[in-house]
Formats: structure tokens, C-alpha cells, sequence
């Protein structure tokens, strides 16, 4: 074969390529500046919990609590002392209700007690602030890492304020601290495929259910984070907003 016959033959062999390549650039332009802009997110309001004054309470007194109901020794009230302090609880946190009677019950029903006041009660205040109607909300997002009952909060929350059937519902449980932001982070991504529309995050922990009685040193956080207390928060894509 001749050098002219191998050249013309290579340049048949490379001309599909050529041409795959410039469908693949044509595709990966088009896709560009087609590409659908990211929805603006918007932070309407917030609400946070605040439990009844009859619920404060001082570092003292909720070692003391803690003390006739658990039976620590002095080392390992001084430890929680110490670990109250390095996480910024002062002496105006809260409790549950049934901590300050003379003989707790921490029980489901308790745990769900605490659970329904600050959710309906941070909601409760959202609403009035923002006069949204409940019926409005397109997603609703309820983080609570060491309390997750059935029926879900996330439920609760949805009967008691008689949202639509179709409201797009999660409970972000057992994830820690952190999933407060991932919370945030969920609701934006929702946000950027459902057009106008409200999303409803609702962030809490549970102090009556995660109380801890024993003397396993490793098992005391939560008796020296958690208290009483949840947020609120209504974001939005909407366009009149």
C-alpha cells in the first residue's frame, strides 16, 4: 500500500472520532448554558423555645437533682459540674417538669410530654410571627437525635397542625449536634427542586428521655448538654418573598 492510501486511510478512521468529539463538546455547552440557576433560599423568620420560669434552673440545683436521683459521688458531680461549664450552660437553662417533682418519671409519656410543648410551642410562635398558614408548608424537616418515637415528630407535627397530605415530611434522628446544619442543608436542596414553597425546620433534643442514672463516665454528656429548649425556623423560594 502507498503512503497516500495509508494517510487517506487513517484520516477515515479519525473522522468519527472527530466528529464523537464535537457532539461531546456540543452536549456539555448546551448543558451549560442551559443549566437551570440555583433558586434563591430566604430565611423568613425564626422562633425559639423558651419553658415556663418555674423550670430554671442554677448549675447547683440540677446537680442536686441529680444527685438524690442518680447517687453520684462527689468526684462524679464535680465532673459534670466541670463539663457544664465548658459547654456555656449557665444557670438560667431548663428542665423538665417531671425532674422537679419529689419523685421523677421518666417514661415515654414524659418524653413525649416535653417533646409536643416545645414543638407546639416554637411553632406556635412561628406562625403568629409570620402568619403563614400551616397548610402552606411544602417540607417540613424535625431534627431530634436521642428521641425518636413512633409516630414520628415529624407526624405529630403534621396532624396537629392539619398540613396537607402531601407536605414532604422528614425526622433526622441519632446524627448528633451536627444535624441541625444538615437539617439546613436538606431543606436548601429541597428548596432547589420544589418551586414556591415553604420549607419548616424544627430543631430539638430531649432531656427527660435521654437522662442517664448510672455512674458510666462515657454515658454523662447528655446529663450535661441537653436541657430543655428547640428552634424554629421558616425558609422560602418563593418569589413574592
Amino acid at each position: 500500500m502507498s503512503i497516500d492510501n495509508i494517510s487517506q486511510s487513517n484520516y477515515f478512521l479519525d473522522f468519527p472520532i472527530i466528529w464523537l468529539t464535537l457532539l461531546v463538546i456540543f452536549i456539555w455547552g448546551v448543558k451549560i448554558f442551559t443549566k437551570k440557576p440555583s433558586q434563591k433560599v430566604l430565611l423568613i423568620d425564626f422562633a425559639c423555645y423558651k419553658p415556663l420560669a418555674t423550670q430554671m434552673c442554677t448549675i447547683e440545683k440540677t446537680l442536686k437533682i441529680a444527685k438524690l436521683m442518680g447517687n453520684y459521688s462527689d468526684e462524679i458531680l464535680d465532673k459534670m459540674r466541670m463539663a457544664m461549664k465548658k459547654v456555656g450552660l449557665g444557670d438560667f437553662t431548663y428542665l423538665p417538669e417531671t425532674l422537679l417533682t419529689k419523685s421523677p418519671n421518666l417514661c415515654l409519656e414524659t418524653s413525649l410530654k416535653e417533646a409536643q410543648s416545645v414543638m407546639f410551642g416554637a411553632l406556635d410562635m412561628l406562625f403568629e410571627k409570620t402568619k403563614i398558614d400551616p397548610k402552606d408548608i411544602g417540607i417540613l424537616i424535625v431534627n431530634c437525635s436521642v428521641f425518636d418515637p413512633v409516630p414520628s415528630l415529624s407526624c405529630m407535627i403534621v396532624n396537629h397542625y392539619k398540613m396537607n397530605e402531601n407536605v414532604l415530611s422528614y425526622n433526622l434522628g441519632g446524627m448528633g449536634c451536627t444535624a441541625g446544619l444538615l437539617a439546613v442543608r436538606l431543606a436548601n436542596q429541597l428548596l432547589q427542586v420544589h418551586e414556591s414553597t415553604y420549607a419548616l425546620i424544627l430543631s430539638t433534643e430531649n432531656t427527660s428521655h435521654c437522662c442517664y442514672l448510672g455512674k458510666d463516665q462515657s454515658k454523662l454528656i447528655p446529663n450535661c448538654t441537653f436541657r430543655v429548649g428547640g428552634a424554629a425556623i421558616l425558609l422560602s423560594n418563593r418569589s413574592s418573598d
